[in-house]
């Protein structure tokens, strides 16, 4: 006796604005959630997977119709009143699973949250959400907290049911805490898209997103990202690149994001990638995010990447101050930046800069000079972020140890007696402003439609997915919203600095 439609759900809202990479250009499909559906998806009879993101008709429509005997909702990325409302909002007759990153490291307000909650998945849920379906029962599957209640059991084998056996209660039974499961198996990255019922653009286009590998072995002072979802350092782990392509080879999307922390910590590994895209004339786009530090070493490798469809990388570049990039600890030099962007600069790769102003010591004009370092060392897009002190982390350290600066506010931005918030955010925009000033948008958008696999995918239907990328941006009504808000806050706060 077990479950024989699970129905998983992605519960966040359209309109939140963190799922919208890049301003709404890119969405991510739930890999994660993907990967639980991977897993079960042969032990079952049937297996539904809604994204509320992209779910355009009502949940309660799909469970009527779909009659689910056990329902997943991943909480990866927090709480919020859409959330809260769409779990407690499901049937309370089908037992209720939560897990995802926010579940395993906040479990106890997820617990006191849902009541109605039967099992908690904490950790990575692939292997603990398979061995449940395969049990019919969470006793003693790692991984697993459950309540002793009716709802953790299948509903044939409910003693409330059947009369059969002791008889559970419905809600608030006691809470038993299996041991966690530690390991992870970065094979069950490869997912069965099969699973997936919608569709994921990227500039318009049809997107896919991939996992090679996990963790990353460098120790950027504000970074998070070498952790794991038990918030401890997560060791560098790689999918065999036999797998990747192979993977790759079964998507059709034109746009793949490789969403990996640090993809390209091995150059061989990344090689033999591009050795094996090439070889077998597997014809996508694919944007990362990549490192300095392994840009510079190898200009060879930089252009093979090229002929092997890379289209964007994503580079933290973080600042041009040598005494800024050493107390990050980042692990190059501006000398070594700049090499990297001199062998990026003999091919067609698109490159987005990321830079963290609002450092400790960071001058107006030094927050202000991102904008030439980033046209001299020829980057066609750039993210002036105001830089954000993780609790616990070496960075908050190093902040709350500097006279007039403290950490403010949800996202714990970093802050000064000097530049509040709103100081910062205008800077952002006179940054971004001078950038395009000397680096205008047509120079990357020409760099683009020469790249060689835009060439081998069709040049105009690359070039009409951009446009009408940029159209659909500038149409959509919360985007001008939200730009006719920041262009106010701007005038005042400008109109302000100048009476004073």
């Amino acid at each position: 006796m077990t479950w024989k439609r699970p129905l998983l759900i992605y519960p966040y809202s359209p309109t939140k604005k963190s799922e919208q990479l890049y301003g709404g250009l890119a969405i991510i499909n739930p890999i994660g959630l993907e990967v639980v559906a991977t897993a079960i998806r042969p032990l079952v009879e049937d297996l539904m997977l809604v994204d509320m993101r992209r779910e355009t008709r009502p949940l309660a429509d799909l469970i009527r119709e779909f009659r689910p005997d056990l329902i997943g909702v991943s909480l990866n990325w927090g709480r919020d009143e859409y959330t809260d409302a769409l779990i407690h909002g499901l049937p309370k007759d089908v037992t209720l699973v939560i897990g995802g990153l926010y579940a395993t490291r906040e479990s106890d307000d997820v617990l006191g949250e849902f009541p109605e909650m039967d099992i908690l998945a904490i950790g990575y849920g692939e292997d603990a959400m398979r061995e449940l379906i395969q049990r019919g029962t969470p006793e003693g599957v790692a991984g697993l907290w459950y309540r002793r209640q009716a709802g953790a059991c299948p509903p044939e084998a409910r003693p409330d049911k059947t009369g059969r056996g002791t008889r559970l209660p419905r809600f608030g039974g006691e809470l038993v805490r299996n041991p966690r499961r530690s390991t992870l198996d970065v094979s069950h990255f490869r997912l069965d898209r099969s699973v997936r019922r919608y569709d994921y653009p990227w500039l318009t286009l049809k997107g896919d997103n991939i996992i090679t590998s996990v963790g990353c072995p460098m120790v950027c002072a504000f970074c998070k990202w070498r952790e794991n979802i038990f918030g401890e350092v997560q060791p560098w782990i790689a999918r065999d690149p036999e797998d990747v392509v192979a993977e790759l080879q079964e998507t059709d999307a034109t746009i793949v994001h490789i969403v990996d922390a640090n993809f390209a910590h091995d150059l061989r590994r990344v090689e033999r990638i591009c050795d094996l895209l090439i070889e077998r004339d597997v014809r996508h786009l694919y944007a990362c995010e990549i490192r300095v530090n392994a840009l510079w070493k190898d200009p060879r490798l930089v252009r093979k990447m090229e002929q092997a469809g890379f289209f964007m990388f994503m580079v933290g570049v973080e600042s041009y101050q040598p005494r800024l990039l050493k107390a990050m600890r980042k692990g190059y030099t501006v000398k070594m930046c700049r090499e990297a962007f001199r062998n990026l600069s003999h091919t067609h790769i698109l490159t987005l800069g990321n830079f963290l102003i609002g450092n400790p010591g960071e001058t107006e004009a030094e927050m202000l000079g991102v904008a030439d370092f980033a046209a001299d060392i020829g980057l066609d897009f750039i993210t002036p972020n105001m830089i954000y002190a993780y609790a616990n982390t070496d960075i908050e350290q190093w902040v709350l140890a500097q006279p007039g600066y403290r950490v403010e506010g949800r996202r714990r931005y970093v802050v000064s007696d000097q530049f509040g918030v709103e100081d910062l955010r205008r800077l952002q925009a006179r940054i971004m402003l001078n950038f395009f000033r000397r680096h205008p948008p047509w120079i990357p958008y020409r760099k683009a439609l020469a790249h060689p696999m835009v060439e081998k995918l069709g040049r105009e239907r690359i070039r009409r997915a951009m446009l009408r990328s940029l159209w659909n941006h500038v149409a959509d009504a919360n985007f001008r919203r939200r730009a006719l808000k920041k262009l106010a806050k701007r005038f005042r706060g400008s109109s302000k600095a100048a009476m004073g």
